[in-house]
């Protein structure tokens, strides 16, 4: 292509987003729209820890003298050369216990947009989905050499 011919091309370019109702970006581009034909959410993996807690019912044992046991409680005796035997006594409770659980979740990290402008398509990544047009900044400049 002939460099006369690229700069008609420029120039018609130019003309044809100015016709369409484009804003002048800075002094060498324009601001037009273009057609979105894809919008696709980007997702990652963000670890998440959260501290569980929940109860517990353990069984302890309480050694005492066998006569200040209580009545029917069942019991290991440990027998004591003095006389004086000992009972372990049992004893349920419940205690809390915690932990850190890693839990994951999926967060939005942004957009994946396929859009067409002049007859060619594009990708890009936004933090946003923009909808079914786009914002883009056209520069028409001279080649050079």
């Amino acid at each position: 292509m002939t460099q006369s011919r690229k700069s008609l091309m420029a120039i018609a370019v130019a003309s044809a987003i100015t016709a369409c109702g484009a804003t002048a970006a800075s002094a060498q581009g324009v601001t037009t729209w273009a057609t979105v034909t894809q919008t696709r959410p980007i997702y990652s993996q963000v670890s998440d820890p959260q501290q569980r807690c929940w109860s517990e019912r353990v069984v302890e044992h309480q050694v005492m003298r066998v006569d200040e046991a209580p009545i029917g409680v069942r019991g290991a005796v440990i027998p004591q050369p003095h006389g004086n035997d000992l009972v372990a006594v049992p004893h349920e409770r419940d205690i809390q216990r915690c932990g850190t659980v890693d839990t994951t979740r999926m967060q939005l990290q942004g957009y994946e947009v396929h859009y067409v402008y002049g007859g060619r398509e594009y990708t890009t990544q936004l933090p946003y989905d923009p909808g079914q047009r786009l914002r883009v900044n056209v520069d028409v400049q001279p080649e050079t050499r």
